[in-house]
């Protein structure tokens, strides 16, 4: 087959081939790791820094204000934050902007507290680890104790342990959220008397130590609409809250102006955003492996480039195609 021949066949090949391809190439990097290179961008890079300045001491806040249209793009960035902070003992307020964000909001503590995957958390509920603090329970680490005294053991590749009301507030979500976060200004327990599993907040070890959000170091919202803006509108121009956006890739533009302001100290943008905060875990030694964003993005790598191959040989079988017309039109002459 001459060149010229072959570049005709290119041209009129079946779109089916193409679908093939494009399957292909989505599917296999589901089943085999390809670890493709990525380097961590700046605005990625500051959250990850501010939430690895904090300790047992400090408090982070972190919105599940989505619905499941952004739920490959936002939960992967929830469950990167969620991991960080537990392996560091960062207490965590958990919030829904959106009444199916409490569900998501959950599946992602199901997600970081699977057992069987090693790398997790075990989370321990309010009413199995409250008892102790009749007993003289006073502070994590006391408790952590008192409760390994008990004959409580990690499963075999977990992390920590997380105990509900002292690490974790699952606060979920109220209507009309923007209330929620001017009261919250000036008391959490006004605004939330009882968790998403019905324990009394009040009570909590977390909330003595964190009464609102001026004694909350970082908040992140993850969105998939303007819901995020709203933090900044109730949070931080009221009461001087830090605030950093985890934002779907389409809305991710709008939102730089904020961090030119130094409105907020950073800002994830959709699938990339996710993958490099994973790629930072791993590097601080946080995570074994990175997850499902990293690997995302290999596929949307591999996509990309498949595509852009076939636009290259698209024209070059275009060009190809009009150069053996003119030749045969000298020919016939």
């Amino acid at each position: 087959m001459s060149a010229m021949n072959f570049w005709m066949k290119m041209l009129n090949i079946d779109r089916r081939w193409i679908f093939l391809a494009i399957a292909v190439v989505v599917i296999v990097p589901f089943f085999a790791r390809m670890g493709l290179p990525l380097i961590p961008n700046r605005e990625v890079r500051s959250i990850y820094d501010c939430i690895d300045s904090l300790g047992p001491r400090n408090a982070l806040m972190i919105g599940w204000d989505f619905d499941p249209s952004t739920d490959a793009e936002n939960q992967p960035m929830g469950i990167a934050l969620l991991r960080h902070a537990f392996a560091r003992h960062v207490p965590v307020f958990m919030t829904a902007y959106l009444p199916l964000g409490q569900g998501l909001a959950n599946m992602a503590l199901e997600q970081v507290s699977d057992t069987t995957v090693a790398g997790n958390f075990v989370i321990v509920p309010w009413d199995a680890w409250e008892p102790f603090r009749a007993q003289g329970a006073e502070g994590r680490d006391s408790l952590e104790a008192a409760w390994i005294a008990a004959g409580h053991r990690l499963p075999e590749g977990s992390r920590g342990w997380v105990f509900e009301g002292v690490d974790l507030a699952f606060l979920g979500y109220q209507p009309l959220f923007y209330l929620v976060i001017l009261g919250m200004g000036n008391s959490i327990a006004s605004q939330f008397p009882s968790d998403a599993n019905g324990n009394p907040v009040a009570e909590m070890p977390i909330i003595q130590a964190h009464k609102n959000l001026r004694q909350v170091d970082l908040a992140v919202t993850l969105a998939g609409s303007s819901a995020c803006v709203t933090w900044i509108v109730y949070g931080t121009a009221k009461v001087g809250l830090r605030v950093a956006f985890g934002v779907t890739a389409v809305m991710a533009t709008d939102y730089y102006p904020y961090i030119q302001s130094g409105q907020i100290i950073g800002m994830m943008g959709g699938l990339r955003g996710a993958a490099d905060y994973e790629v930072l875990e791993t590097q601080g030694g946080y995570t074994s492996s990175t997850g499902r964003a990293y690997r995302g993005m290999d596929v949307q790598s591999l996509a990309h480039l498949a595509i852009i191959l076939m636009v290259v040989l698209g024209n070059i079988a275009y060009f190809a195609s009009g150069m053996r017309k003119k030749t045969a039109l000298k020919a016939g002459r």
